[in-house]
């Protein structure tokens, strides 16, 4: 059973939008179990379902090519000056994270945004 506070979870997705500001379209964090978002700004459900499949490739593929194992995130560049970070909050939650790339800080996002959205949702986890 996932125990987690909603409420810091919800913090979490708002300092993310103010430390990001318009360069985050959409964000996201759901328990991967059940593919239900608990927090986010402008979910994405049809993403949610298959970014949970996809980052169980990614991983298998890695362990299979005898490449380390995931870690916390990946980042995909995509298409329309787009990108998506995924946040791996253990095996348990993920996070995704939806960028207008010419407005999104890149420099802000993997030294500050993304360090503390994972220090955030750790601290939301409810003994």
């Amino acid at each position: 059973m996932l125990n987690i506070d909603i409420a810091k979870l919800e913090k979490s997705v708002a300092d993310l939008q103010a430390l990001l500001r318009d360069g985050l379209l959409a964000t996201d964090i759901w328990d991967p179990a059940t593919g239900l978002s608990l927090a986010g700004i402008n979910p994405q459900p049809a993403a949610t379902a298959l970014f949970n499949v996809l980052t169980t490739d990614i991983g298998t593929t890695l362990v299979n090519s005898g490449f380390p194992p995931l870690n916390r995130y990946y980042l995909l560049d995509l298409g329309n000056n787009n990108a998506v970070v995924i946040l791996k909050h253990g095996e348990d939650l993920l996070q995704g994270i939806l960028l207008d790339s010419r407005k999104a800080n890149m420099g802000i996002l993997f030294s500050v945004a993304l360090p503390k959205a994972l220090d955030a949702v750790q601290k939301a986890r409810v003994a």
